[in-house]
């Protein structure tokens, strides 16, 4: 089962409602007025990570704000020390931080398929 522990969380924000489903540990941006939308493409802002699991027209828990999590919901291998972008599903992944493309977090450590993470966004 996934899961996604705050260490030292920034704030967590409950408003608006989610445009189609959102799995816990993806990663969510602004789409319209109070309404969140997983984002997939590492180009545009993102705004924080949901808190659980969401069906559509729900009210998101987000975590955003910063702070330093763990979760075993990220893709590809990462490194301590790596920036992290959205992936294509839109989970954390490490690896290059193509032009254009925005650093979301930064790796602390991965250990036993857990990562540990500080949030930039």
């Amino acid at each position: 089962m996934s899961f996604i522990n705050p260490c030292h969380r920034g704030l967590a924000y409950g408003d608006g409602h989610i445009q189609g489903d959102g799995q816990l540990g993806q990663v969510v941006r602004v789409v319209g007025d109070d309404l969140f939308a997983v984002n997939t493409d590492p180009e545009l802002r993102s705004f924080g990570i949901l808190i659980k699991d969401y069906a559509g027209g729900e009210m998101p828990g987000i975590y955003c704000g910063g702070g330093i999590y763990e979760t075993d919901v990220f893709e590809g291998t990462i490194n301590p020390g790596d920036n992290l972008k959205v992936s294509a599903t839109g989970k954390l992944e490490g690896g290059n931080i193509a032009n254009r493309q925005l650093v979301i977090a930064q790796a602390i450590s991965v250990r036993s398929g857990v990562l540990k993470f500080r949030l930039l966004v």
